[in-house]
């Protein structure tokens, strides 16, 4: 009998690596890198992890609040920091891991990017940062609208974007292209090709906010071009998203935790290929597919040395590097020449196409310049349907559940954090096998979450006067608790997540690690303890969400970007009415 929820039947030598891990007590090889330095010396450490804060202010604020790692102190206020208070720890075992989405949507951008560098400033090796897309996209902002002191302030000219051909749209090659003015050119460019409309306004308002802090004598207006100017300075090499980028990763492993803005790089197409090679390998033997960056014809391992998963990530890693200092010094030479204007990238995109660094901007994107999805673990989710459907044991392909669980044990990890794809107003667990997880933590839409509860008519309060979809309420901490050996093996001791969630209502919730055998926790709900799909929004099974410390339970389903919640107060597992029929 085949429990709805339980885990569909592993391989045989998926079995026997799962259990080598419970024998070793969860203990895995700790892997170089300056993030783990401070791992080694504390010996245990508590990472506080949050993901797309997308200019947020408030959101961030709430976050340090409620956090058990950090807290506000009272600030050294000077030009590059005018704020009264700064981010500190609370904690001397203390880190912090920012998954990436630093701007855009929240209003404050300046803010945060300032908050998350001053920390990182004065505790560079327990302050570690993510990628994400709407970080990576900023590398198009100096080439596409210029510097201040490029041809009196003037725009280059813009020969349209490859996305948009054939559309009729505003920057169709074909068509009508983008305007030189430079505030119509900066507004079209954030609002019109990187999803951000309201972020040209958002940063004038932030502006003006920044002169209200002052308390200048004389007043001053901020103007249209100032908000161009603001952008061309801080995306900058020397300005704030320049030294973001210069300070984040891809891919950003501590121990046995490993943290990325979207997912693995398994596509449909990917997928696909490996159902079809027919050898019997497995799909992560030849790394080549999610290296997309080399040249065509090029092998991981003969070309690049890169047989393993983890001199994969190291190769991850480089490759951002490398890009990010070609962007600096293609700005700083472009800076100093007279008459020579930008290759603007997103005119062909690709992989191989235009500056130096435009590699990285294609690897941040969802798509390839032919409509094929994009291999990057900066874009795909592995909720790509609003729930990860594909973990289910039902699910009409296995080959999702299948490689991840075999990424998990070639890397020697145990759990995923990411964020990209919203998930409702608190992390999303996906249980990948008996000791291994996934958790998906952007909760940038936890203003839009809907409850269904017929117990307690528990309901989200909205969004309210917030700049963002997260409301003024909802908050999240994921903390994550590792130590490590004298003989340098880590050890992953608990995962728990807390703060306040959209109907205003404190939760926290248990630790991961100590749910294994009793629940369904990261799986298929029972069908006992949740509405029938026939009743549901969504006409689909649900997601045990969490067990909160009350014993609580909160399960959900998702679509698209809607997530709905379902409470309930049932403190105890009964699996008989869940049981299927099905005796594979």
């Amino acid at each position: 009998m085949l429990f709805v929820g339980a885990f569909a039947p592993l391989p045989r030598h998926t079995r026997q690596a799962v259990a080598g891990r419970r024998r070793c007590v969860r203990l895995f090889n700790s892997f170089s890198g300056t993030q783990n330095d401070f791992l080694r010396e504390k010996k245990a450490v508590a990472v506080s992890y949050i993901t797309d804060l997308e200019g947020d202010k408030a959101y961030l604020e709430r976050y340090v609040r409620v956090s058990k790692v950090l807290d506000f102190c009272p600030s050294t206020k000077d030009d590059d920091f005018p704020y009264e208070e700064c981010i500190t720890f609370s904690q001397d075992n203390g880190m912090m891991v920012f998954g990436g989405d630093l701007w855009d949507k929240g209003g404050f951008d300046l803010y945060v990017a300032r908050q998350l560098l001053n920390l990182k400033k004065r505790f560079p090796n327990r302050v570690f940062f993510v990628m994400g897309n709407r970080d990576i996209n900023k590398l198009r902002i100096l080439q596409e609208l210029g510097w201040e002191k490029q041809n009196n302030g003037k725009v280059p000219k813009h020969p349209g974007i490859i996305w948009f051909k054939g559309t009729g749209r505003v920057g169709d090659p074909n068509g009508t292209l983008p305007s030189d003015d430079p505030v119509e050119r900066l507004d079209w460019i954030l609002g019109k090709t990187m999803g951000s409309p309201d972020a040209f306004e958002h940063r004038k308002s932030e502006l003006k906010w920044e002169l209200q802090q002052e308390k200048a004598s004389t007043p001053k207006t901020i103007t249209d071009l100032d908000v161009v100017n603001s952008y061309r300075r801080s995306c900058h090499p020397d300005g704030e998203m320049g030294h973001f980028l210069a300070n984040a990763h891809l891919a950003l492993q501590i121990g046995p935790m490993l943290v990325l803005h979207g997912s693995l790089p398994l596509t449909d197409e990917v997928l696909a290929k490996n159902r079809t090679n027919g050898n019997g390998s497995s799909l992560w033997d030849d790394l080549s597919f999610c290296m997309p960056w080399i040249r065509p014809g090029e092998s991981a391992a003969a070309d690049h040395g890169v047989r393993t998963i983890q001199e994969w990530l190291d190769a991850l890693n480089k490759f951002c590097h490398e890009q990010v200092h070609e962007w600096k010094n293609d700005i700083h030479r472009l800076e100093t020449s007279i008459g020579v204007e930008p290759v603007i990238w997103s005119f062909q995109g690709g992989y191989s196409f235009g500056p130096p660094y435009g590699g990285l901007i294609q690897y941040g994107m969802g798509m390839t310049p032919d409509q094929k999805k994009n291999p990057t673990v900066v874009y795909n989710t592995f909720t790509p349907q609003g729930m990860p459907l594909e973990f289910d044991p039902d699910y009409d392909s296995k080959e999702m559940a299948q490689c991840t669980r075999e990424f998990f044990d070639r890397a020697r990890i145990q759990l995923i954090l990411s964020g990209h794809k919203p998930q409702g107003d608190m992390p999303s667990p996906i249980r990948v096998d008996s000791s291994s997880w996934v958790l998906c933590c952007d909760t940038s839409y936890s203003g839009e979450t809907i409850w269904i509860d017929n117990e307690e008519d528990r309901s989200n309060i909205g969004r309210g006067q917030a700049l963002s979809f997260r409301g003024e309420h909802a908050v999240s901490e994921v903390l994550v608790h590792l130590s490590i050996s004298d003989d340098d093996v880590s050890r992953l001791e608990s995962v728990v997540y807390h703060g306040v969630l959209s109907d205003g209502r404190d939760y926290e919730t248990v630790n991961l690690l100590e749910h294994v055998d009793d629940s369904t926790i990261g799986q298929v709900a029972p069908q006992n303890l949740v509405p029938s799909e026939i009743d549901s929004p969504h006409h689909g099974r649900w997601w045990t969400k969490s067990i909160f410390s009350d014993g609580s339970l909160l399960f959900h389903a998702g679509e698209g970007f809607k997530v709905w919640n379902y409470p309930s107060k049932q403190r105890s597992w009964n699996f008989s009415s869940s049981k299927s029929e099905d005796t594979k």
